[in-house]
């Protein structure tokens, strides 16, 4: 093996340090050619460094070693491998012990070695005993920190214990110890616990335990006593420890032992207290109760429980407060309840109870309490019950005095009110209270007019107020708004009164409300009339600048639009850009899913549109699938071109109508002052659109100068293929399909060809883009199909087999509802006609009513066929939908049959992929005897190519068919 074979497969990979030194016959000593990277973190010198170095510089002045010396005595003996030790110097005068093994090997066709070196660090064998002494210092360290861990773990006052995995006593601590034994030399390591327990029980330590000594030890030993993590146990002497256990990383138990005792202690002495505190509670008379935050009973007395149930014992610690409520319907305690228990048990009256701080009841007899509740800092409801019968009987009594008093203002129809000097209201009647709040039941006397005013405002009920209220209330309201005068005033639900006040001798304001509405609503009516033909104007105007479908402008808005950025670019400056939007697909969705989804496609891309651009850019549909965006820029930046960018992407995503996906694209063209001329830049915007999708789909084209002479070339050539197509320029060429086993013709292609009167013979790269823009593919697709069927019945008609004919048809050419011509054609040829799907033809987004008319097809006697497969759209799953019956594979596919092992794999799944699904298989692009004999082995059962013959006129065809007669024929 060459050095440089070494270097690839060995010497550049391993992590030996290695270096290679070149041997002249005469030389002197070895001069290094190669060094790995290894080598040169060993050394400390670059690698570039290295190879202008001999290897005896590697080691300075020693006398102990000479490679030259030594690679001299090798030599002269024979020897092929030696070995050295020595010290490497490196940089920074830093040296290391080496152990070097060399092998020579010759170097062919010339007078020379290639001295290959292993270069191993070795430890100094001077530096032994310093590792010897540096290990017994790590060694007296390590025993050192331990002493002082344990010296620590001794000085804890609570016990410390580990036991191994087998429960065997590792180590404890001197208050583990005494919390065990008298005797603290009885605790061995290797101890097991079941014996440390008997020890401790030995002691009197656990108390507990004396009399079931077994039973208590094996339950300590029991898995659910070990794992627990916390556990409290009460030991001799009323003393108490909470055990703390945990398991190490190595299988460990560790135990700590905390002393409890206090806090246990401490525990009982609050108990005693709480007992103490609810013994004072009971002596209370009145009801008194705490709930906790989650309205759960902590604590209450004895009143409390008379005044909620029959039973004392009802009432338990704990009990939901709603729980509560109910016994206390139950037992009648609660009169307001009584008819209507569940709706007093609600979530909402109940909610709104708790948050009143002050809440009076009526019990049964006629007793009346009043409920005083508060929050605790810790969430607690503390509620006391104070008896208020005699209050409320004396405020009854006068109540019932004043009732006669005003039952004659109660009756007066429109509203009146007296406030007293401090403008708190004192009596009103009905009218009045509807006009101020929405409850009017819920009106107390003494509300301060301007809390009523607020009230009023929150309400809605004073419309001037609505979303302003408190702005209006400090507005509106001052201490003298009583004061005797006339205003009118607008309430809620379109009332109008005029409110006329006076002030009686002894301070008292008297409001009396004259309803005046019906006026106001007659010179209403006039403004709103004048107002309803200004709208319908507006109305107008905007129907004739809007889209009626997306709401967007249309050409006469943009129109409108464009002029005011002229004349703002005119006085400020800055520039102008066009972006024109066309949708890829739209015509395709309106085709196959019906203008319903079209019209939602339309309203979501309009939607986007929007969202994405600001409020001082234009907007406007111009077209059924066409957009512009006008955009104002003051100054030079990128901003239409992101924009644009952004929107490619916003409008490649699909929409969902009625459960499915509506898939589309868009293309922008973009064109923008003052590169385009301000009077041209709608037009330019148009031209980089064309631009754009020459490119194919979803792509952005930004207009220049250059682009005007291309659309003028394109102009002529679309000219050119109108006028081609009116005189029927447009012929069949036929390129002969063979099968695979006996080498027979056995189907043709059709092609389209243009014999153009002054170019000759052109392809359909010339023509097709062109065709497919001007929506005329599909009456070139129309013209070669009845032109070949012609041609082909008059050749091969009278055939016993004639040859079947395939014809490339465009996505048009499959949804265009011509069954009856195409049934009149295919009846008039005698042999089998396929359709030749482009697999560029999205056969994965295709709907339902694309494979119903692939099925018509087929009742006509059609082949389906799927054409350059391999390099378009379609998946396994697509071929399945479609169920064609024969794929052709690309050719630049089968290219790849003569290029090694990967291709034919390849090949080979792309054809086992065909026939699995029970699909013919056409190889077409064969242009050697070589993959036309490999294909074939591989499965196809159908060739085509240059190989066997090129796309033919008619006339060449007919020469074709008699030159192999013999063999097609028969005759």
């Amino acid at each position: 093996m060459s050095i440089e074979a070494l270097k690839s497969s060995f010497m550049d990979l391993t992590s030996d340090a290695i270096a290679v030194g070149l041997v002249a016959s005469g030389a002197p000593a070895p001069r290094l050619i190669y060094a790995n990277t290894a080598f040169s973190e060993l050394t400390g010198h670059e690698q570039e460094d290295l190879l202008s170095m001999s290897m005896d510089e590697l080691f300075g002045d020693s006398p102990q070693v000479s490679i030259q010396n030594s690679v001299a005595q090798a030599l002269e003996k024979g020897h092929q491998k030696f070995t050295l030790k020595a010290k490497l110097l490196r940089p920074g005068n830093t040296s290391i012990w080496v152990s070097i093994s060399f092998f020579f090997k010759e170097v062919a066709n010339a007078d020379a070695w290639h001295l290959c070196a292993t270069f191993r660090p070795q430890v100094e064998t001077e530096s032994a005993a310093d590792l010897a002494d540096q290990f017994q210092r790590e060694r007296d360290g390590a025993i050192k920190e331990q002493q002082r861990l344990v010296s620590a773990l001794n000085a804890y006052p609570d016990p410390i214990v580990i036991y191994d995995t087998n429960l065997s006593l590792v180590y404890w601590n001197d208050g583990y110890a005494a919390a065990i034994t008298d005797d603290p030399n009885e605790l061995v390591a290797g101890t097991h616990l079941k014996d440390v327990l008997r020890l401790a029980i030995k002691y009197g330590r656990y108390p507990e335990a004396i009399g079931q000594e077994d039973e208590w030890v094996n339950r300590i030993l029991s898995s659910d006593t070990l794992d627990r993590e916390i556990e409290d146990v009460e030991l001799k002497g009323d003393v108490h420890h909470r055990l703390l256990r945990s398991r190490s990383s190595n299988g460990d138990y560790v135990i700590i032992r905390l002393n409890s005792t206090e806090l246990v202690r401490q525990k009982r002495t609050a108990e005693a207290a709480q007992e103490r505190l609810l013994a004072a509670l009971n002596a209370y008379p009145s009801p008194f109760v705490i709930y906790d935050s989650n309205d759960c009973l902590v604590v209450c007395n004895d009143a409390y429980r008379a005044s909620m149930s029959n039973n004392h014992d009802d009432l338990k610690v704990g009990m939901h407060r709603t729980t509560v409520g109910r016994i206390a319907i139950r037992a009648g305690k609660i009169a307001d309840a009584i008819g209507r228990e569940e709706e007093w048990m609600s979530d909402a009256h109940q909610q709104s109870d708790v948050d009143k701080p002050v809440q009076d009841l009526a019990l049964p007899n006629d007793v009346h309490h009043r409920l005083l509740r508060s929050r605790a800092e810790n969430g607690d409801l503390v509620i006391l019950r104070l008896d208020t019968t005699e209050l409320v009987r004396q405020r009854r009594a006068l109540e019932d005095t004043q009732d006669r008093l005003i039952s004659a203002i109660k009756a007066y129809p429109d509203p009146f009110a007296i406030y007293d000097a401090d403008l708190n209201l004192v009596i009103w009647n009905p009218a009045y209270a509807r006009s101020m709040t929405k409850s009017p039941d819920d009106l107390t006397s003494g509300t301060n007019l301007k809390v009523l005013l607020r009230n009023a405002a929150m309400e809605g009920l004073i419309p001037a107020a609505i979303g302003r209220e408190e702005e209006w209330l400090e507005d509106y309201y001052s201490p003298d708004l009583l004061a005797p005068g006339v205003e009118d005033f607008e309430f809620a639900d379109d009332q109008h009164h005029r409110m006329v006040r006076s002030r009686t001798e002894k301070g008292e304001y008297v409001v009396l409300r004259l309803n005046i509405t019906e006026v106001v609503r007659q010179r209403r009516a006039v403004e709103q009339y004048s107002k309803r033909l200004e709208k319908a104007n507006q109305e107008i105007t905007y129907k004739a600048l809007h889209d009626d479908l997306t709401g967007l402008g249309n050409r006469r808005y943009l129109s409108l639009k464009f002029d005011e950025l002229v004349d703002l670019r005119s006085k400020k400056g800055g520039e102008i850009a066009a972006l024109h939007i066309d949708l890829d697909r739209f015509k395709h969705i309106n085709d196959t899913m019906g203008h319903a989804a079209g019209d939602q496609v339309l309203l979501d891309i309009s939607e986007r549109i929007r969202r994405n651009v600001e409020s001082a850019d234009v907007v406007a549909r111009i077209g059924g699938d066409e957009f512009v965006v006008l955009i104002y820029v003051p100054k030079d930046n990128d901003r239409p071109e992101t924009l644009a960018k952004i929107l490619l992407q916003e409008l490649s995503r699909p929409t969902l109508f009625e459960g499915k996906e509506c898939r589309f694209g868009a293309s922008i063209g973009l064109a923008r002052t003052p590169l385009a001329h301000v009077d041209q830049l709608l037009t330019n915007s148009d031209v980089a659109l064309y631009k754009a999708k020459r490119r194919g789909r979803g792509q952005l084209g930004i207009f220049d100068k250059s682009d005007l002479e291309e659309v003028r070339r394109t102009k002529e050539v679309a000219d050119d293929v109108l006028r081609a197509i009116e005189q029927l320029e447009f012929e069949p060429f036929y390129q002969p399909q063979v099968d695979a086993r006996s080498g027979q013709t056995v189907g043709i292609e059709v092609l389209a060809r243009w014999r153009h009167p002054e170019k000759g013979i052109l392809a359909p790269a010339a023509f097709l883009s062109i065709a497919t823009d001007l929506n005329v593919a599909g009456d070139i697709d129309r013209l070669i199909f009845e032109q070949a069927i012609g041609e082909c019945q008059q050749a091969f008609g009278r055939m016993s087999n004639p040859p079947s004919l395939s014809f490339n048809v465009s996505e048009n050419r499959v949804n265009h509802n011509e069954i009856d011509a195409i049934r009149h054609y295919v009846q008039t040829y005698s042999g089998q006609i396929s359709f030749e799907l482009l697999e560029t033809i999205f056969l994965e987004e295709q709907q339902d009513d694309f494979l119903c008319r692939l099925d018509q097809l087929r009742d006509l006697g059609i082949a389906i066929e799927v054409d350059d497969f391999g390099s378009g759209r379609a998946s396994v799953v697509a071929l399945q939908r479609i169920n064609p019956d024969r794929v052709k594979i690309d050719r630049r596919l089968t290219a790849l049959a003569a290029g090694g092992s990967g291709g034919l794999r390849l090949l080979r799944s792309i054809i086992e992929i065909g026939h699995s699904l029970e699909m013919g298989v056409t190889a077409e692009g064969i242009e050697t005897n070589e993959q036309a004999e490999i294909l074939a082995k591989l499965g196809c059962d159908r060739l085509q190519g240059y190989h066997f013959a090129k796309p033919m006129p008619y006339q060449d065809l007919l020469k074709f068919f008699n030159l192999k007669s013999g063999v097609l024929c028969g005759g």
